[in-house]
């Protein structure tokens, strides 16, 4: 398994731009995208702080909390935004879809539906879930290197 890294700069800017309906409407994807298979794992986390930076009061917090806590699913309605900002929610969801390793077909399913609620060409949709797929192979071919590389320094620790 890896460690997931959102880039927290891109992240950050990318949330600074969007309205208050937007950053509502993304809570409660990354909510569902967490509760859609009915395990939260510990992974999911980052993805979570990232939805609660996003809310504005305690209150909003403690219900997204609640609903996570009861692995409830979010209601989620058709999000009217430019195309070029769905594009930048669809493959920042993608990335949380696959934040484990691996895209449970009731993750993708979610994810196909989230794209279709960003009115998204089909063709975008499935092309980023490709490059979902994508990124879970760099990332699992990177923590398999990485651990080489921690062994490496294990034993030339050890020679000292």
């Amino acid at each position: 398994m890896y460690d997931l890294r959102l880039d927290r700069k891109l992240t950050k800017s990318m949330f600074a731009k969007w309205d208050k309906e937007t950053k509502d409407w993304v809570v409660n994807a990354i909510a569902s995208l967490v509760v859609v298979d009915q395990v939260v794992e510990s992974h999911e986390m980052v993805a979570l702080q990232e939805a609660i930076e996003l809310l504005d009061s305690r209150n909003e917090i403690e219900n997204l909390m609640n609903m996570i806590k009861q692995k409830k699913m979010f209601k989620i309605d058709n999000l009217n935004t430019s195309m070029s900002q769905a594009g930048e929610i669809y493959f920042y969801l993608a990335a949380i879809a696959c934040i484990d390793g691996k895209m449970k077909k009731v993750e993708a399913d979610l994810l196909k539906e989230l794209g279709q609620k960003l009115n998204l060409p089909v063709d975008f949709q499935k092309a980023v879930m490709k490059w979902g797929i994508n990124q879970m192979n760099h990332n699992q071919r990177w923590s398999q290197e990485q651990n080489i590389l921690n062994q490496q320094k294990d034993v030339l620790l050890k020679v000292l």
